[in-house]
């Protein structure tokens, strides 16, 4: 990656519609050469094009939609960062979306890239009509943790060891970001009563956090 690409005139923001074979090529070449870093994106293997062609064509069938959609970083014409957004199934966690595979490649580093993709996914939560975003994120990825605090997020729970590559094992960080309640919204957050609620000593009505 040449140094001076280091301004805001080589940088355009994308939302694909359909994946070209221009796009799939050069969406495998970032996951590729970040997967092949140790990245963690959900690959422990470079993946085939035939893996990332089927995410792309999944994410883009979800964007069409308005459940989720692709935002891509171009420099200089060539995409070297991406990051996908998916909203949670219709029901009692569809106002709930997931950032997904954000990453940039190595070589472009230092362009800001990562966080321009995570704000642009947060604006399209945003207008969604989302209402918190979550995301999962490595212990050991302190880089992308400091990262995703800095565009808001704060960390909400963290499942110990549940990261396994090979005989390593990884604490699984969970974060998330409030979104703005549409009007007419009550929070009753774990205060007790409520649909589904039950006391401390009675039976409950179900074990399960949602239907």
């Amino acid at each position: 990656m040449r140094n001076d690409l280091h301004n805001d005139a080589a940088v355009r923001l994308d939302w694909p519609a359909q994946a070209d074979e221009q796009l799939r090529g050069e969406c495998h070449r970032v996951i590729a050469a970040v997967v092949e870093l140790g990245g963690a994106i959900g690959w422990l293997q470079v993946p085939s094009r035939e893996k990332t062609d089927a995410w792309l064509d999944t994410i883009l069938q979800t964007a069409g939609t308005g459940r989720g959609g692709l935002a891509v970083a171009r420099v200089d014409s060539r995409v070297e960062a991406l990051g996908a957004w998916l909203a949670g199934p219709p029901g009692p966690v569809g106002h709930v979306a997931e950032l997904t595979k954000v990453m940039a490649h190595p070589d472009a580093r230092g362009l800001g890239l990562g966080k321009r993709i995570v704000s642009a996914l947060v604006d399209a939560c945003t207008e969604a009509g989302m209402e918190v975003i979550t995301l999962g994120v490595r212990g050991n990825n302190h880089g992308a943790i400091a990262l995703y605090e800095a565009c808001g997020f704060r960390t909400w729970g963290v499942l110990p060891n549940a990261v396994a590559v090979d005989a390593l094992r990884f604490d699984d960080v969970r974060m998330f970001l409030p979104l703005p309640l549409p009007a007419g919204v009550r929070i009753h957050g774990s205060a007790a009563g409520g649909p589904g609620g039950s006391g401390r000593g009675s039976s409950p009505t179900s074990h399960h956090k949602r239907d």
